[in-house]
Parts: structure tokens; C-alpha cells; sequence
């Protein structure tokens, strides 16, 4: 009896576990198809601007090679910061990055009037 205790234990504590790896995703493999870099054509390529420059939990936006925002911080949103990157995006005709960082706030509960 004791034996089927600690099987039914082990399998719950594993299967939960489990499920609490399969939910926890990154930032990178969430919202920039698991690359380094995401384009505006969704290229891995961190010499095309603008890019989203993407790590496990943070993004950011680079207009050029000296303007960044970083918009996506330890898995939340700074809701300014996402913003001023929707505005760069916007003046850089880089709409498939501004839906993306709209989606990325909107996933965040946030509301970024700038990426509408």
C-alpha cells in the first residue's frame, strides 16, 4: 500500500511539473519564432532595421544601430517604452513589428494606444 502512495505521489509531482514546463515559454520562442533577431519580414537578421532583438525574457525594439527600446522586461511590459517603439515602427513602415509589439502588450493586459 505504502509502495502505491509514493508511485501515485511521484506520478502527480511529475506530471505537474510537467505542465508547468509546457506552459512557461520564452519571449524569444513566443513572439520572435525562437530567433536572435525578428524582422520586419520575420528574418533572423540583426543588420536589417528595424528588428526586434529578442531574448528569453525581454525584447527589444532597434530602430538603427544606436536607437533601441526596450519594451519587454523580465516578461512584462513598459508600457511607455512599447509606445515610443510602435512610433519608430510606425515612421519606419514596419507594421509587421508594430503588430507585434501591439500583440506582445496586449498578451501583457496592457494598452498601447501608440501600436493601434
Amino acid at each position: 500500500m505504502r509502495h502505491l502512495i509514493l508511485l501515485t505521489t511521484f506520478l502527480t509531482a511529475g506530471s505537474l511539473g510537467f505542465a508547468t514546463n509546457a506552459e512557461a515559454k520564452s519571449a524569444k520562442s513566443e513572439y520572435c519564432s525562437n530567433q536572435e533577431y525578428y524582422t520586419n519580414s520575420g528574418a533572423d537578421d540583426g543588420s536589417t532595421y528595424p528588428h526586434l532583438h529578442c531574448g528569453n525574457n525581454w525584447i527589444t525594439y532597434s530602430k538603427n544601430s544606436g536607437q533601441h527600446y526596450n519594451f519587454y522586461v523580465g516578461n512584462s511590459v513598459l508600457k511607455a517604452k512599447a509606445n515610443n517603439a510602435c512610433t519608430q515602427a510606425d515612421a519606419q513602415d514596419a507594421d509587421n513589428l508594430k503588430a507585434k509589439i501591439k500583440e506582445i502588450c496586449d498578451d501583457d493586459g496592457e494598452t498601447c494606444s501608440d501600436c493601434d
